[in-house]
């Protein structure tokens, strides 16, 4: 788990630094073009994403976990799946896909320890994003505040927030201000 967290740290890199796809969809090189997450009720985790600015770009139909799948913690052969991919603006690049694999569940109580990593998503909107996250009682760590960013030969300011998702990954939400 903290392996595939660690990815969404370079996932929330990869739309900064992306580039279209190349004609016929085949890459140059090594790209990350999603992070799926382990989720403990997908309709929930969706929502969420959503409200960040994500849209579902992929619902696939209910579906059974099956002979060889991942090795998940009390979820054995049988037990209901879905998966949702979520896009953010690059119409290539960090996707989130949603894969709930097994009955609905309540995730276990947050605690963010040492080698848990701090997914960066910028987004536009704050003030609002914020709201509705509180609003519809989801987590919010840190309030939204302004800050100026001083970079190598440049600066700007920007806000920011954190958020902690439904499955317990905390989110340091940005938005870029000039």
């Amino acid at each position: 788990m903290r392996a595939l967290l660690a990815a969404l740290v370079l996932l929330a890199a990869a739309p900064a630094l992306a580039q279209a796809a190349p004609a016929g969809g085949k890459s140059d090189g090594t790209v990350m073009r999603r992070t799926t997450l382990l989720v403990h009720d997908i309709d929930r985790s969706a929502r969420f994403y959503e409200i960040l600015g994500f849209a579902k770009w992929y619902v696939g139909k209910p579906g059974t976990v099956r002979e060889g799948g991942l090795p998940v913690k009390g979820v054995k052969v049988g037990d209901p799946s879905r998966f949702i991919i979520m896009k953010g603006k690059d119409p290539y690049l960090g996707m989130i896909g949603l894969l709930q694999y097994g009955p609905k569940r309540k995730p276990a109580k947050f605690a963010l320890r040492v080698g848990d990593p701090v997914l960066m998503i910028e987004i536009a909107g704050m003030d609002r994003v914020a709201a509705t996250l509180a609003a519809e009682g989801f987590a919010i760590h840190k309030a939204p505040e302004t800050t100026r960013v001083e970079s190598v030969g440049s600066a700007w300011d920007a806000k920011f927030m954190f958020a902690i998702d439904p499955d317990g990954h905390m989110l340091e939400l940005t938005e870029r201000l000039n």
